[in-house]
């Protein structure tokens, strides 16, 4: 692949630029993508105080927000793509908002990126997809699971299913990790009742008190399903041993303050918080569900175990816990499966092959 990028310009679709793993990705590809010399831009349907929004400012990434109201959102939202030749979705959500204004999108070269396993099977989205098909050129998933559904879904049988891993910058990547007494277990991610976060509470219930005490858990993120962690938090006394960080969006500060990343979803693509943390050193208990098994190599990296399986993920912390050399090889198994398979620099090249048409 050439040093540079050959296109007329690519704008990024997203619901939000609330702290999220897609969210995340669509920033560090575009950074890159500017980097190879293409003109990039967000088109974000959230909010000027999201999160994100300082973060593309201080990138230097154009983001364009819509109106309130339905009408003026699609007036600047046509705006916005007006000026860029690629049209590259990253959520079913504006794709649908954005369906009506479709024909007049003709000459627009539009690409819809799955980045989640859900099979958005209602009757709504059925036919939001039925439609979407006439006018998407190409359509994009994080992992083979997720093209397997949304096929089974919504067929798109005339399409060709592109399945490009996401990657990370290594080169952001600071591993300044502080030693700590406490065994430091990471959740990442929005809290909602997808990412079955209380299990993770739960597995600490069933390791012995005495044990359990070396524990800390630290919850980075928020959302709906916080009132019931805080809840469970405050029933069982475990203030001492849980931390609920909030949004924060400096992925140093985030990666660094925990040894293990703890993942509990029902589902996932190819999650960006595992392959983040694991370039920073981190074995991973993770579901055994969607992309997660590519990440996390069973007794090598890591552990997996069935969804909502709160005792099994009690024993693996305890093995963590209380085998340090099996966790420095975890440790060092993660990073050297980043290096080699997941950089960022060779999902932009597939990326600007699928726009080119030549994947």
């Amino acid at each position: 692949m050439s040093d540079s990028y050959k296109f007329d310009g690519i704008i990024h679709v997203v619901s939000s630029l609330e702290v999220g793993g897609a969210e995340r990705f669509v920033i560090d590809l575009c950074q890159l993508q500017s980097a190879k010399g293409a003109s990039v831009a967000i088109l974000s349907f959230g909010l000027i105080s999201d999160p994100l929004v300082k973060e593309c400012v201080s990138a230097e990434i154009k983001v364009f927000h819509t109106a309130n109201s339905r009408i003026k959102k699609w007036k600047s939202a046509l705006t916005a793509i007006r000026a860029y030749k690629v049209v590259h979705f990253h959520s079913p959500y504006p794709l649908k908002f954005m369906l009506p204004l479709m024909p007049l999108c003709l000459f627009k070269n539009i690409v819809y990126t799955r980045h989640g396993a859900d099979p958005l099977a209602g009757k709504s989205w059925r036919w939001m997809h039925k439609i979407a098909n006439l006018f998407v050129n190409r359509i994009s998933f994080v992992s083979r699971e997720g093209a397997d559904i949304f096929t089974l879904s919504h067929g798109w049988s005339n399409k060709i299913k592109y399945v490009i891993d996401n990657g990370v910058n290594l080169a952001k990547v600071s591993i300044n990790r502080k030693q700590s007494e406490r065994f430091r277990i990471g959740s990442v991610g929005r809290m909602v009742a997808l990412k079955n976060q209380i299990s993770l509470l739960q597995a600490l219930m069933f390791i012995e008190e005495s044990v359990r005490r070396k524990i800390e858990i630290h919850f980075f993120g928020d959302g709906p399903s916080f009132a019931q962690l805080d809840e469970y938090v405050q029933k069982y006394t475990l203030q001492k041993q849980v931390i609920f960080h909030g949004m924060v969006s400096d992925r140093n500060k985030i990666y660094n303050s925990f040894d293990v990343l703890a993942v509990t979803s029902e589902t996932e693509g190819l999650s960006l918080a595992i392959i983040e943390a694991m370039a920073y050193n981190c074995p991973i208990l993770a579901t055994d569900v969607g992309g997660n098994p590519k990440l996390v190599s069973h007794e090598k990296n890591g552990y997996l175990f069935d969804y909502n399986d709160v005792k099994a993920l009690a024993n693996y912390i305890e093995m963590l816990l209380g085998e340090g050399e099996l966790f420095t090889n975890f440790s060092q198994q993660s990073r050297k499966k980043i290096e080699k398979q997941f950089s960022l620099l060779a999902c932009s090249d597939k990326y600007h092959q699928l726009y080119e048409g030549s994947l």
